[in-house]
């Protein structure tokens, strides 16, 4: 079902709108109908809309005037207005507000039913064209949500059963959905992130190698240099060295440059 709301400044044709018409056969659910163009605009607001039908005469108002508010205030409202009028003006400002349709008075079932018909299907094919996008927004949020976890437990004995319950998925399909999202097994990944920290750590000589193991999750020292010489080709002593050389030479050429 759709939520549609009428909008027509004549209580009686308004309650006609509401009654006569089989809104729920054909795909709608009548939320709201307002005689006055600022109730129903102060609705559409607050609440969610898919359809306004209006007439285009609304005392004070006009129907354009509601349709341009309702679109700012819901870009992907549907419009459609109905007038007593069939000037070919009124139908030209009706196609620059790019509403969905323009029916004239008197409003029969059948026009209505085409109309509205159309509509629902265009409504249909907006709703199933937006499945994939929500679906991505999701798989982003919860991949989001497990390279942060895996981030601030990094020093611990984090697992992959221990970041699929963060995210409320089972293990196996975890597994699966991290390999899709990240290109990477878990495991790999998080020995990367590991050696990616140690070797950020390792730049400060303050830092002890054994020290900089525990800090990224190894427990045994000997485990931490053996995965550390299989990333880097160099044990992290061997690289801690070679980083400070450069970091000396550079700093004495600066000097000499002075």
């Amino acid at each position: 079902m759709y939520n549609l709301i009428l909008v027509d400044d004549e209580e009686f044709i308004l309650e006609q709108l509401n009654a006569v018409f089989d809104w729920r056969g054909l795909g709608y659910n009548v939320v709201g109908c307002f005689s006055e163009a600022a109730a129903a605009l102060a609705y559409i607001k607050n609440n969610d809309v898919d359809a306004l039908l209006t007439d285009i005469r609304l005392g004070r108002d006009t129907g354009h005037e509601l349709a341009l508010s309702a679109r700012a205030a819901k870009p992907e409202i549907e419009i459609i207005l109905i007038s007593a009028f069939s000037e070919f003006e009124y139908a030209r400002s009706a196609i620059r507000l790019n509403i969905h349709d323009y029916l004239v008075k008197p409003v029969t079932y059948a026009a209505v039913a085409d109309c509205f018909g159309a509509l629902k299907k265009k409504l249909d094919e907006r709703k199933i064209e937006r499945v994939p996008e929500k679906t991505k927004m999701t798989e982003n949020y919860q991949i989001a949500l497990a390279r942060r976890y895996i981030e601030e437990h990094i020093a611990d004995d984090v697992s992959l059963e221990d970041v699929a319950a963060h995210v409320f998925m089972n293990r196996i399909y975890f597994s699966r959905f991290f390999k899709k999202h990240t290109g990477m097994h878990f495991i790999a990944y998080i020995t990367e992130l590991r050696i990616e920290k140690a070797i950020a750590l390792l730049k400060d000589p303050h830092n002890k190698a054994s020290e900089i193991s525990l800090g990224v999750g190894y427990h045994s020292k000997q485990h931490f240099y053996k995965l550390f010489k299989q990333h880097t080709g160099r044990t992290p002593v061997e690289y801690r060295n070679e980083v400070l050389s450069i970091a000396d030479r550079g700093e004495k050429q600066g000097q000499s440059a002075i």
